[in-house]
């Protein structure tokens, strides 16, 4: 690189060596590198922050929806347990009417 100055005289150069001027070049195109992915960093987080509230949403729609559906679950549950109950007494009374009648026609 070399200074020449507007007035007459001796031109003097400045000896820049090879490995300062790669590295000014290299650290340049790092900051360009940082200077464009910051701003698509912060657009990803900012797209990140919206499809999180987004489903934030949606969770607290199920959460209710589920408030809403679980007490008719609960009785269905509550009436399947009572017809079971319900099936094993009629037979016990069926096997009851069945060993009656076998005694009544053994005594005729």
């Amino acid at each position: 690189m070399m200074l020449v100055p507007h007035s007459s005289g001796v031109a003097r150069s400045i000896h820049i060596p090879f490995f300062v001027a790669v590295f000014f070049v290299l650290l340049f195109i790092a900051n360009i590198y940082f200077l464009v992915r910051y701003p698509l960093r912060i657009s990803e987080i900012s797209e990140l922050d919206r499809t999180i509230y987004q489903l934030n949403d949606v969770i607290t729609r199920n959460d209710n929806d589920i408030r809403l559906i679980e007490p008719p679950i609960q009785k269905t549950e509550d009436f399947s347990a009572l017809v079971e109950e319900h099936g094993q007494m009629i037979a016990e009374i069926e096997a009851l009417l069945k060993s009656i009648n076998d005694k009544k026609a053994g005594k005729l």
